[in-house]
């Protein structure tokens, strides 16, 4: 029995969301998402470029840059330009699947973190 779309959709989010739980409480796994966002992390702080934000919306935007560019209320080339960067930052191909998984991973858990110390 095929479940309707937005089931499959709230069990995924829902999983994204208890593996980020699962992986801050290890500290293994949260010091390799710091890792990895290092390099936007840093460059946020630098220059306000908001990097990360714009790769979870990004994602959060099944990897359309119009759905992102709606979503960050910026220009479609201000979106493409910052992906550029985020892949230059990071040396990796932001569409690949296990990266997408790593990074999608990790943006929540910045995000959890964020959300902790600014509450």
């Amino acid at each position: 029995m095929d479940m309707p779309r937005v089931l499959h959709g709230d069990a995924c989010a829902r999983l994204v969301a208890r593996l980020c739980e699962i992986a801050a409480a290890d500290p293994v796994a949260a010091q390799l998402a710091d890792t990895l966002l290092a390099p936007l992390v840093r460059e946020d702080r630098e220059r306000r470029s908001n990097l990360v934000q714009t790769l979870a919306a990004y994602y959060a935007c099944a990897g359309r840059v119009d759905k992102t560019a709606e979503r960050l209320f910026l220009h479609r080339n201000s979106v493409r330009y910052r992906l550029d960067r985020i892949r230059i930052l990071l040396r990796l191909d932001i569409d690949q699947p296990h990266v997408m998984a790593a990074l999608l991973a990790a943006t929540a858990m910045h995000e959890r973190a964020e959300a902790r110390h600014a509450g």
